[in-house]
């Protein structure tokens, strides 16, 4: 178990330097895995249409509940591993605007 919290530790490390190359899909399931693996299932209510962001947030995290802390921890670090970056970094601006285009 210590592997995986030590591995874990140093994912989260890698993610807080380079969040900005990635794109707002890999965003989202590293943000569910992180939740997931910190605080165990969402709660609470599903945030409104009116915080867009908040709901999409939610909605990523709840969409794995029922999966295991350790197992998320397992699904981060991959991920994480896995990852492709973007060639130039992204302002939250330009990620703003990328996530109304996808949703229209």
């Amino acid at each position: 178990m210590d592997n995986v919290d030590d591995d874990f530790l140093t994912a989260c490390k890698t993610v807080e330097g380079l969040y900005t190359r990635l794109n707002n899909s890999t965003i989202r399931k590293i943000y569910a895995f992180y939740k997931q693996a910190t605080e165990g299932n969402a709660s609470g209510k599903r945030p409104s249409v009116l915080k867009l962001r908040d709901r999409i947030k939610f909605d990523s995290w709840s969409s794995i509940s029922g999966m295991s802390k350790t197992d998320a921890k397992i699904a981060y670090i991959e991920l994480v591993n896995s990852l492709e970056f973007e060639e130039n970094e992204v302002t939250c601006e330009e990620r703003e605007a990328r996530l109304n285009y996808e949703l229209s």
